[in-house]
């Protein structure tokens, strides 16, 4: 059954200091996180469910998938379910995608029914993020892809398509109902307008990205996949060297007001993959 909500996104206004958008990766108090000035907003986030095959890649910059693989739990650094997760995702973007490489260099699992105190935090553990952006931009690509090849590789590389896409899934037993992830349409973002640089300090992963306003009322597109379970993913685009198609979608954790609190545990890994393509 079709669940569309009423969501809270909290757009960017202004900056406190007039500055560009900047926010610190690392843990220090809530006030010196960033210099952003938000405005939350009411917008409808349409429910995906039983219209999965309605979006993709290329024209709107998510798509869903299943995830027909073992691995329900976390895992740590270096260990063998790591290494099961990553051949199994890496396979299914071979085939879905057509690639001829991918890594995958960053995960992180995020806590979405309590939030996690900031001693529990750390790069590979973080609270879902509540506003409206893209991971990385454009300008560190080509830094991020020299640091994944060589030299020579990565000149080769860098002549035919690369994306970058993100895997967000549950894990384990529960479905998502608190804090789920709401994807915007690529189609419905005004890039001139819409779409604003973000610094982010104490991270040499993804030092910038893009933080998003809202210029017109009630232009932007937002899904989401009601009562999402681990066996579903979404597949979104932080970035697409081919020109004319959609390039990045800009997401966010929100309330879902609509769903009874729950004690059960839910929680999400996200993964960023650097696809490569032979041509």
């Amino acid at each position: 059954m079709v669940d569309d909500v009423i969501g809270k996104v909290n757009y960017l206004t202004t900056t406190i200091d007039g500055s560009t958008p900047w926010l610190i990766a690392s843990l220090v108090p809530v006030s010196l996180r960033s210099n952003l000035v938000q405005s939350s907003v009411d917008v409808t986030i349409h429910d995906l469910r039983g219209k999965e095959n309605s979006v993709n890649l290329d024209t709107n910059a998510l798509e869903v998938a299943k995830y027909n693989g073992c691995i329900q739990e976390e895992f740590e650094e270096g260990s063998e379910t790591q290494k099961i997760y990553y051949e199994e995702i890496i396979d299914l973007l071979k085939k879905r995608l057509g690639a001829s490489r991918v890594i995958i260099y960053h995960y992180v699992f995020r806590s979405r029914g309590s939030s996690l105190t900031d001693e529990e935090c750390n790069m590979t553990h973080r609270n879902p993020v509540f506003y409206p952006h893209v991971d990385t931009d454009a300008s560190i690509v080509k830094r991020l892809v020299e640091k994944l090849l060589n030299k020579e590789e990565a000149e080769r590389a860098m002549k035919n398509r690369i994306q970058i896409i993100n895997i967000w899934r549950p894990i384990g037993q529960n479905p998502i109902t608190e804090k789920p992830l709401a994807i915007c349409d690529y189609q419905s973002v005004d890039v001139d307008k819409d779409v604003h640089p973000l610094s982010i300090r104490d991270t040499d992963c993804h030092p910038t990205g893009y933080i998003m306003s809202r210029n017109y009322q009630d232009k932007h597109i937002w899904y989401y996949l009601s009562q999402m379970k681990s066996d579903e993913m979404f597949l979104f685009k932080i970035f697409d060297s081919k020109p004319n198609v959609a390039q990045f979608a800009f997401h966010t954790a929100f309330i879902n007001q609509n769903a009874s609190t729950s004690n059960d545990k839910q929680k999400s890994l996200e993964i960023r993959c650097m696809i490569f393509y032979d041509k």
